[in-house]
């Protein structure tokens, strides 16, 4: 089991998690809070540092003096503006780049993780830590087996999610039954589904949700994520199936998403998803 971890936390309740869970296995770790970012509410007894985004130079001095050699990004970030970043001198040296030329999300990200990988950390994923978070591939809820258009339409949406996702501007869409209807934008999954429940004519159509990976995304950072609040939603729509990408899309809450979702008889498959760029081809196992 690793030891002598960051735990960099940005939005959502993941970072939150995951801080218990490295507690009750007693590893050695700290956390870095994003001021106007972090979300999530941390016990007490952590060793918890608040920063600015901008303030690159004092992250790398709080790592060292606590002997850190892991660090693991959790929860949502997007790209920030300068005015919003305000960064000391290093960090905006660093990061120039992709502040300057318009460039995505991801592309910050990865600088970000190769900024931290340079000055001698490893950056980890959440499966370096535990399966815990993550969904087996298989069906769970009302549906025990699919029926062979469900399929169809299934791999059809997948493969269209996949393309889409090109884009850098999401990793969850609503689908009909032939296509894609509704695309999450930088307002995040929960809009997305208020958008699909405010609109009578759309909703009364949709019939997938879809979360995946981004195509040529770093699994060890921003993983599609899924939580009860985002569930509470989709069981209030006509959305008969809910995809998620096996092994790779975060949930929280199992237990309690579970009951909810038999007691709305609804249904989330979790399948695992093989893309091939040569061909701009899927194989979807069930």
């Amino acid at each position: 089991m690793l030891n002598d971890i960051a735990i960099i936390a940005a939005s959502g309740k993941l970072p939150q998690y995951v801080a218990n869970y490295l507690g009750k296995k007693k590893i050695r770790f700290i956390i870095i809070s994003i001021q106007g970012i972090t979300t999530a509410n941390f016990k007490k007894k952590y060793n918890l540092y608040s920063l600015r985004l901008g303030n690159g130079r004092k992250a790398i001095q709080i790592l060292k003096s606590n002997s850190i050699k892991n660090i693991i990004f959790l929860g949502g970030l997007k790209k920030p503006s300068l005015l919003s970043l305000k960064p000391d001198l290093w960090s905006l040296y660093k990061i120039f780049s992709v502040l300057f030329f318009n460039k995505t999300d991801d592309s910050v990200l990865r600088r970000v993780v190769s900024i931290f990988e340079n000055e001698g950390f490893n950056i980890i994923g959440l499966h370096d830590l535990t399966d815990v978070f993550f969904l087996k591939k298989g069906i769970y809820g009302s549906v025990n087996k699919l029926k062979k258009k469900d399929i169809q339409t299934i791999r059809k949406c997948v493969l269209k999610t996949i393309h889409w996702t090109k884009s850098d501007k999401g990793q969850s869409v609503i689908t009909n039954n032939k296509s894609l209807i509704l695309h999450e934008n930088e307002k995040g999954t929960d809009n997305l589904i208020k958008r699909l429940l405010k609109n009578k004519k759309l909703n009364e159509n949709s019939y997938l949700f879809i979360k995946i990976n981004k195509i040529h995304q770093d699994k060890r950072i921003d993983l599609p994520t899924i939580g009860y609040k985002t569930v509470n939603y989709l069981v209030k729509s006509n959305i008969k199936y809910i995809i998620l990408q096996a092994d790779s899309t975060i949930i929280l809450n199992k237990k309690k998403i579970f009951k909810l979702i038999k007691k709305f008889k609804k249904t989330i498959i979790s399948v695992n998803i093989n893309y091939f760029p040569h061909n701009n081809n899927c194989y979807i196992e069930f």
